[in-house]
């Protein structure tokens, strides 16, 4: 989908991922993602979504906010993609299933932390998650390791890759 340009314009309270930052993204998860799952569990503009859906990655989108996600389908459309595109509430989601890539990017008002605890059980591999620069997040949460935390400008991305630990429990929070 290089080069493609997206139709619709951003939402009032929708805050894309800057180019910057969703290159560095997707430097640490990697070009190709065949035959990997990923939730996009805070859709806004759809871009994560359909930069992971170009690099082969099976893509669910969650967006509950309904003009926010008319947006992303109509993106979709004009892509000429296939997207499994929820409009509901993300906790609905998490609750159903897992994915090998889980990627969240809340309103900088929410505690990111939380969101790593709630995300937790239904990551396979690895949770991204963009965050206001400053928060602070746990080295682990459960099996979930974090790997690397980087900065740029208001925004920070703090990736968690699944441990091997089977001693570890999902609800364990270490500071």
């Amino acid at each position: 989908m290089r080069g493609r340009v997206l139709t619709s314009k951003v939402r009032a309270g929708v805050r894309p991922t800057s180019s910057r930052v969703r290159e560095a993204l997707f430097s640490m998860l990697g070009q190709d993602l065949s035959d990997v799952t990923v939730l996009d569990g805070f859709g806004g503009s759809g871009l994560i979504s359909f930069e992971a859906m170009s690099r082969g990655a099976e893509v669910t989108t969650v967006e509950r906010n309904r003009p926010a996600a008319a947006a992303i389908q109509s993106n979709a459309e004009h892509l000429k993609v296939k997207m499994d595109l929820r409009i509901t509430d993300l906790r609905n989601v998490l609750a159903s299933g897992q994915w090998d890539v889980v990627i969240l990017d809340p309103p900088y008002a929410d505690d990111p932390v939380e969101w790593v605890a709630e995300a937790s059980a239904c990551v396979r591999e690895v949770l991204v998650i963009e965050h206001k620069s400053g928060a602070s997040l746990p080295e682990q949460v459960g099996a979930l390791i974090q790997d690397v935390s980087r900065r740029y400008g208001d925004s920070s991305l703090t990736i968690y890759r699944r441990g091997s630990d089977p001693s570890l429990e999902e609800a364990d929070v270490v500071p």
